[in-house]
């Protein structure tokens, strides 16, 4: 899924993308970080963190 959104996105010239996962699944923020993901930011939301995260496309 994460390299047919990478195919999409540069398809259509872009050259990042970004996403968002809860904090509370760290296996989810380091199957991103895997695939070439870094954090930009954490915020609270509710009880939890949001993890605001991107990747640069060649």
């Amino acid at each position: 899924m994460l390299e047919r959104a990478e195919h999409k996105a540069r398809a259509a010239s872009r050259f990042e993308l970004r996403l968002l996962t809860n904090g509370a699944f760290a296996a989810n923020v380091s199957l991103y970080k895997k695939h070439g993901y870094t954090i930009d930011r954490e915020e609270p939301f509710m009880n939890g963190t949001t993890v605001y995260m991107s990747k640069k496309l060649a």
